[in-house]
């Protein structure tokens, strides 16, 4: 049964400490300067570039020992599958064949996380993105047209042959991590190891989604591979010049496999710019890094979403701190990165902290006078404005919410008009003036009403009109003065 290697990297939120010597570095780890100009790789190599870019993808060093010993591995395999026996074979035999010579020799047991080329040619460990590799280079050595092709799950190989009178090509698919994974679907004869005929057959179910893919691309499986595995373990400083090496190499390609490249290298700064930050400080600095990351690669939908959102994180890290001189920098510092609408935002932001700092510790009372110094000074642009009427409206609820737990109700509905007169827009203090006054012509009311069920009927007509002095279109204290002056026999009520 095969297994299969996932080499999609996911975006998570995760919480390793940031290195103490600095933030990853965002240039590419390396170039391919020395195989190709300006470092692009051309969508179809020779065996030696892609054996050399598959060394270079597992961060094989050059010039060591250990790639010193891998070159002279390949030089073997490139005498062996170029013999005179081997070019006898008809293309579709030699494809066979090369599959069948790596497992004879090299490959020996399948590993899921053995990503890299120069770990299976020492050790013989492989999974998916290792083994097709090789046999994409192999292949390739042997003169056969091959390609590399990939699906989210797993990557794999076909050659393309001449099939008779067919103007078309025949393609045929190469699972390379089975020894007779060549043509999956098919059936070959076996012999186990007890000589006992059997058949192997792969489910072509397993090939859904399959784009055919550049040799750059494909190769660069090796370091996609690595970097989701370096983001598991919160190393950063490896996973982001890895994936700018993998992005660089092919970013002039046009074929739509460069955006899910794109994609994948991105998802690296914007989980390093995630991380748990201890401080504001620590936050911004982080903050500063992506811009250069931004600056050196350009910008896109996702890149954008993240900026944003971290810029948002910064100024709450910020509110949290009471740290309004660093809010401000980097409001200047780093608003050219952030779009519009967020930017808006966080001048609100800003503007919460200023007022929060103004009126820290103050009461109600002293907060409305504050917040209308700050409403009228010069400083007041629209995000100001826009929250100084925020903070007003609250102050002036919890001095509105006082007088109502006092049952204080004329004298909250007197402070009710002057806050509508200075927020005429809030609907939380028209409905807190339209209770003050209700409660305050109940209670009038009842208060009449108790008198005259008294039969004190001069003391209830005092009621009444002292409230119609406050308020004299009232309906309900004018219907009470007129039913008691119908009433000639002034009985109780």
């Amino acid at each position: 049964m095969r297994t299969i290697v996932i080499f999609v990297c996911f975006f998570l939120i995760v919480s390793f400490p940031v290195c103490a010597e600095g933030h990853p570095d965002y240039e590419p780890l390396f170039t391919f300067e020395h195989l190709f100009q300006d470092s692009q790789v051309p969508e179809s190599c020779s065996a030696d570039e892609v054996f050399i870019m598959g060394l270079m993808f597992s961060e094989c060093i050059k010039d060591s020992e250990r790639w010193n010993d891998c070159i002279r591995k390949f030089e073997i395999i490139k005498k062996d599958v170029n013999s005179k026996e081997m070019q006898k074979l008809t293309d579709e035999e030699r494809g066979r064949a090369v599959l069948k010579y790596l497992y004879g020799g090299t490959l020996k047991k399948y590993s899921l996380n053995q990503t890299k080329l120069d770990e299976a040619l020492e050790t013989g460990l492989y999974n998916c993105v290792s083994s097709a590799v090789l046999y994409l280079a192999a292949a390739k050595a042997a003169g056969l047209n091959v390609r590399g092709q990939h699906t989210n799950q797993h990557a794999f190989c076909s050659i393309y042959i001449n099939a008779g009178n067919q103007k078309q090509l025949k393609k045929i698919d190469v699972e390379t991590t089975n020894p007779y994974g060549f043509n999956p679907g098919s059936k070959e004869e076996i012999e186990n190891e007890n000589k006992i005929k059997q058949y192997y057959v792969v489910p072509k179910k397993y090939y859904a989604s399959r784009q055919e893919v550049s040799d750059g691309v494909f190769t660069g499986l090796i370091a996609g591979n690595l970097c989701s595995e370096y983001i598991k373990n919160g190393d950063y400083h490896k996973a982001v010049p890895l994936g700018a090496a993998r992005y660089e190499a092919v970013r002039n390609e046009s074929s739509k496999i460069i955006k899910e490249v794109r994609n994948s290298f991105d998802i690296l700064p914007c989980n390093y710019i995630n991380i748990y930050s201890e401080s504001a400080e620590e936050y911004s600095s982080r903050l500063e890094w992506f811009t250069g990351f931004i600056a050196r690669w350009g910008i896109d939908d996702f890149l954008q979403k993240n900026m944003d959102n971290c810029f948002n994180n910064h100024f709450v890290l910020c509110k949290k701190e009471k740290n309004y001189s660093l809010a401000e920098k980097y409001y200047s510092q780093l608003g050219p990165y952030v779009s519009k609408k967020q930017l808006d935002k966080s001048a609100e932001s800003l503007a919460d902290i200023f007022i929060m700092l103004k009126t820290e510790d103050q009461s109600p009372e002293e907060q409305i006078f504050t917040v209308c110094q700050i409403r009228e000074s010069d400083k007041a642009d629209a995000a100001l404005q826009k929250t100084a009427d925020l903070y007003l409206e609250n102050a002036w609820i919890n001095v509105l919410n006082d007088h109502m737990k006092r049952e204080d109700y004329l004298e909250g509905y007197l402070k009710s008009l002057k806050a509508e007169a200075q927020l005429p827009l809030s609907r939380r203090i028209k409905k807190m003036k339209n209770i003050f006054y209700s409660n305050y012509i109940a209670v009038v009311h009842n208060n009449f009403a108790s008198e005259a069920n008294r039969n004190n009927f001069e003391a209830a007509e005092d009621v009444l009109k002292k409230g119609l002095e406050i308020f004299p279109d009232d309906k309900n204290l004018l219907r009470d003065l007129s039913n008691l002056k119908k009433n000639e026999n002034r009985s109780a009520f």
